[in-house]
């Protein structure tokens, strides 16, 4: 188990990267919050695969725990489901003692905590992200929101988790394109600041093959990933500053995802905004045209445009 802390200080908490501990999802909980009411927050797809796994270990653990779910997709990402999800949480009886649990990936933990710092003006909440680009960014930083018809994430709000559990043991459930949708997340971090990621990216590309037959060094990527996100949330919270850098390839690729209606997903656009960058760096002469062509070919690589 590999656990990392971020330290802010209003709301410090831990992540924890542990393969297989999906079915002990409860314990954790139980650790951090007193026994209450807890809705699960998923899309139909995740929701069938993991699901029932965490609701009977938060059961076991003492949780009342109810499941709420929507149609996978970032088209699903806007106040037309947060407000179904307002119902649910309502009807169940949610109260601000209780808590909402994110189960699955970036669209999910946008969508969740955004539930979950709006209704009755806060409630507790978790993280559980099962993509490769919720477990190496999304779930971490307290960023969450919604589309609206104007922008990408245009509403949302600041609000740290209690904590976030990542078991990389989920990554197998990826295909293909999510899988490379999520190293378009890992290769923005080598290239703001951690040429060290890059360098072991180049020798061992994380391809779909060694997701499958090395679990070790997946889960280290991850680590690295968080590490370094968590770092820039320590210094900069709000994004008035140093945290921007996150944003790396990200102004591009949120209007490609925009112009294209999301049929081109969140971890692709943002690669094709990297290229973009690098192109117009070299061609600016701020960047040296072998340098940019190394950055390209780890694109490549890893199966991105």
């Amino acid at each position: 188990m590999k656990t990392l802390h971020v330290n802010l200080p209003d709301h410090p908490y831990d992540l924890i990267v542990e393969r297989g501990c999906l079915p002990k999802s409860g314990q954790w909980a139980a650790d951090l919050w007193q026994p209450q009411k807890v809705v699960i927050i998923t899309d139909n797809h995740v929701g069938k695969l993991y699901g029932e796994t965490v609701k009977l270990s938060l059961e076991a653990a003492g949780f009342e725990v109810a499941v709420f779910d929507f149609l996978e997709g970032e088209a699903s990402k806007n106040l037309t489901t947060v407000d179904r999800a307002y119902q649910f949480l309502a009807d169940f009886g949610m109260t601000r003692s209780d808590g909402v649990v994110a189960l699955g990936g970036g669209v999910v933990g946008d969508l969740a905590g955004f539930v979950a710092s709006t209704y009755m003006r806060g409630i507790h909440f978790l993280q559980i992200p099962t993509s490769l680009t919720a477990q190496v960014d999304s779930s971490v930083g307290g960023k969450t929101g919604v589309n609206t018809a104007y922008a990408k994430n245009m509403v949302g709000t600041f609000t740290q988790p209690d904590g976030v559990l990542i078991d990389p043991n989920c990554l197998a459930t990826l295909g293909k394109r999510e899988l490379y949708e999520g190293m378009g997340e890992v290769i923005k971090y080598g290239m703001i600041g951690h040429p060290d990621l890059l360098d072991d990216l180049r020798q061992k590309p994380m391809t779909f093959n060694v997701l499958q037959q090395d679990p070790s060094y997946v889960r280290s990527i991850i680590a690295r990933c968080i590490r370094a996100k968590a770092d820039v949330v320590a210094h900069d919270e709000k994004e008035q500053g140093l945290r921007k850098l996150l944003n790396f390839g990200h102004t591009f690729g949120h209007g490609i995802e925009a112009f294209t209606d999301f049929t081109i997903p969140h971890g692709i656009a943002v690669a094709i905004g990297t290229a973009l960058l690098i192109r117009a760096s070299v061609k600016n002469g701020d960047l040296p045209a072998a340098d940019g062509q190394t950055f390209l070919d780890l694109l490549i690589a890893h199966g991105l445009p």
